[in-house]
């Protein structure tokens, strides 16, 4: 079993394996703002000009590029060797994350073609590989103002506009290649179950023949104690096995269990075997989890979990869209917590498997939030359906994500009140995901005009608590859908859809911004640290006051760009006290 210290250096701790080559670091880069260097052959024999840091996209600092002209194809080439762990295996290449099509090339020969900016993908590279040095080639297109395209919080115009941001494009997430052996695991899901102190195994293997059949051997230990070992064989390549993970060091519960105050994690260690030959080993971790809704609550682990949220945008001072190093990351997980907060929604972006990593570990509750189009087409609905399956397949196993919220203030779907189309959609998506995932809350359309959804979630920016209170304190949760929300803007529900009994949360609100900082805020600025404690104050324990409120989420944690209204600025400076801060959301009313 390799140690949590050994994993954290993979791309993706939650699936380990001990080959792997990263591909982060200096790249050949270009411009190709004629769009010629597809009919001009650039994935053969040439030279870019310039050099950019992967995985930073050319916007950022850190890419060495730092740029904001406008281009909508890039390239991006880079050369590298194999060592000997590689040899006589197949070679898989992986992208975490690149905006928005792209095509690979490897020694001059197309590899694959993905779409979507915000969802991995990978291709098994083998035969196109030869020996000594190779040539990964990649074409990015981004479409400067494509609002059909997902594009989460990025301008679709030139200028600034309230609370959308510069554009970025490229690779954003890291790149590497792993070594596996013809038949391993493709793809698993883990689910424990913390009533029978179980953990359910789903897996498929890749490139297996017919009638071959594998052993697989399984080992699960928590706090370096092995508390399980099965062994069972594999047919059809398929794994559907239930594990049984009692510990004895927890004699009350028999498991040790996952939440934002005790992150307990088990590490499990798959081994494939073909008569007595490993085939595939693969190390992964899971938490013993379970978030369900009772009688109009959300329950964590059987007992009563009140979110305290906060809006995360994931923007960097000098990686942009990519944190800096992981220290960044851990760094920003620890100031959201010790300002009072158990969970984040992370904003119109898809975060990287590390920094979900790094959630699992140090231990915070995660809204996975799909990212927005702004312009409602058919022939698109293909393509959001697609990458939003695929961002569901590859978090799926992080005990940290506790909500998939699929889209957000109607944004892409503007007419969801009235057409059924766009309600369709919305639905589509809630069942689909609900069928991938039956163990998360799934939230259709956050902030309002929601269809189907686990949880009625609204936002309101009003100025000052005591409108929250007035507004929603006489509002039964089973009328929520008949009264307008946000401010007396919107209603609840789309038009055929009520509430039913679901858990309420006002998951936006806040904004407050300093009149000294400029830039763009929510209602009349505040002048002083004084008057922002005051405000937050008003407006957090509004919301702690209404009976059936189950948790909120405030806007936000950081500054970005235009929009100034963070707890912290953009480089991670507190704005006001946070311990008055973490002393509101966690003190007596």
């Amino acid at each position: 079993m390799y140690s949590f210290e050994m994993i954290e250096k993979h791309p993706n701790p939650q699936n380990y394996r001990k080959d792997f080559f990263s591909l982060d670091g200096e790249w050949e880069f270009a411009f190709d703002k004629e769009n010629k260097g597809l009919s001009e052959g650039w994935f053969i024999d040439k030279e870019l000009p310039l050099n950019i840091r992967v995985p930073f996209v050319y916007q950022s600092k850190l890419s060495g590029v730092d740029s904001d002209e406008f281009c909508e194809v890039v390239w991006y080439k880079r050369s590298f060797e194999f060592g000997a762990n590689f040899f006589n295996k197949r070679t898989i290449l992986h992208f975490a994350a690149v905006d928005y099509e792209c095509d690979v090339w490897v020694n001059g020969k197309h590899a694959t073609h993905h779409i979507g900016g915000y969802s991995s993908f990978k291709v098994d590279i083998t035969e196109l590989l030869h020996s000594g040095e190779n040539e990964i080639s990649l074409r990015v297109v981004d479409r400067d103002f494509a609002k059909e395209n997902i594009r989460g919080k990025q301008l679709w115009g030139k200028g600034e506009f309230g609370c959308w941001y510069k554009r970025y494009t490229g690779i954003w997430q890291s790149v590497w290649l792993e070594a596996v052996s013809r038949v391993h695991i493709d793809k698993f899901i883990l689910r424990g179950d913390v009533d029978t102190n179980t953990v359910s195994l789903k897996a498929e293997l890749k490139n297996f023949l017919p009638d071959e059949v594998f052993c697989a051997d399984i080992e699960i230990t928590v706090n370096d104690i092995s508390v399980a070992h099965a062994c069972f064989d594999v047919y059809d390549g398929y794994i559907d096995e239930k594990i049984n993970v009692d510990y004895r060091n927890s004699p009350f519960r028999g498991s040790e269990w996952w939440s934002p105050e005790h992150p307990n994690l088990y590490q499990m260690l798959i081994t494939l075997k073909s008569n007595d030959e490993i085939m595939d080993e693969l190390q992964t971790y899971f938490g013993m989890r379970k978030i369900e809704a009772s009688n109009g609550r959300v329950l964590l682990n059987n007992f009563p979990f009140y979110h305290r949220s906060v809006l995360n945008q994931g923007y960097y001072p000098d990686g942009y869209i990519t944190p800096e190093d992981d220290e960044r990351i851990i760094s920003d997980i620890k100031l959201i917590k010790s300002m009072g907060y158990n969970a984040m929604r992370i904003h119109q972006k898809i975060e990287s498997p590390r920094f979900l990593y790094w959630c699992d570990r140090i231990g915070i509750a995660v809204w996975e939030e799909i990212p927005s189009m702004y312009h409602y087409r058919e022939l698109q609905a293909h393509n959001i359906m697609s990458e939003m399956t695929s961002i569901v397949e590859r978090d799926i196993n992080h005990p940290a994500i506790t909500a998939w919220v699929l889209f957000n203030e109607s944004w892409g779907v503007q007419q969801i009140r009235f057409d059924s189309q766009q309600q369709n959609l919305t639905k589509g998506a809630y069942f689909t995901v609900k069928s991938m995932d039956p163990t998360r809350f799934v939230i259709s359309n956050d902030g309002w005009q929601q269809t189907e959804t686990d949880l009625v979630t609204i936002h309101d920016y009003s100025a000052y608590g005591d409108e929250i209170f007035d507004r929603y304190n006489n509002t039964a949760g089973y009328e929520i859908g008949e009264n307008p929300v946000a401010g007396q803007r919107r209603f609840a529900f789309a038009e055929g859809h009520s509430y039913s009994g679901q858990p309420v949360m006002l998951t936006e609100f806040g904004g407050i911004s300093y009149a000294a900082d400029g830039g763009w805020g929510y209602n009349d600025k505040v002048k002083t640290e004084e008057e922002f404690i005051e405000r937050f104050k008003s407006l957090t324990h509004a919301i702690r006051k209404i009976p059936y409120m189950t948790g909120y989420c405030f806007t936000q944690f950081t500054d970005v760009e235009n929009e100034q209204n963070g707890l912290v600025t953009i480089n991670r400076e507190p704005k006001a006290d946070l311990q008055k801060i973490r002393k509101i959301n966690l003190g007596a009313l």
